[in-house]
């Protein structure tokens, strides 16, 4: 836009007003913009320890009813001692690990006797949880990873 000169000689500066319909698209639009960036937030997360609510069917081999998620059954397939997977109905499945303790698993601690000079390695240590996503809440089952059956990507887990 060129500038205007009065009669004068002065300089002016055209300035252009919004109509009313210009600045409720331009206010629409930034609404829009600003709701997309937005994340939902879902509902409270909800830990168990999967350990313990098998129990003495982590013995058994076969699928074993270990709580609800909602108002699905959770249930687990247990082969030789180990976890190999988990469902609850219709609920998707979300595989998370974690190194630190989410639920009330015993924590394994190291025993040692020794006579000289000691040198102790740090390791990492995972826990692995199925987790449903009940609409509501999100049902976390916890394990030691010395009872899972690691065979897909398990992601790390990220609290609400």
């Amino acid at each position: 836009m060129a500038p205007r000169i009065d009669s004068s000689g002065n300089s002016l500066v055209e300035v252009q007003m919004l109509s009313r319909r210009g600045l409720l698209t331009a206010i629409a639009g930034i609404g829009v913009l600003g709701v997309g960036g937005v994340a939902h937030a879902k509902g409270p997360h909800k830990h168990i320890d999967g350990h313990n609510a098998l129990g003495a069917k982590l013995k058994q081999n076969g699928k074993h009813e270990v709580g609800k998620a909602g108002k699905e059954t959770v249930s687990a397939e247990v082969n030789n001692g180990k976890i190999v997977n988990m469902s609850a109905g219709s609920l998707p499945v979300k595989k998370v690990k974690s190194k630190k303790k989410m639920a009330g698993l015993e924590s394994s601690n190291v025993k040692l006797a020794a006579n000289g000079d000691i040198h102790l390695a740090q390791v990492d240590v995972y826990y692995y949880a199925y987790g449903f996503d009940t609409g509501l809440e999100e049902v976390y089952y916890w394990y030691p990873a010395e009872y899972v059956i690691v065979t897909d990507t398990w992601v790390e887990y990220v609290p609400a």
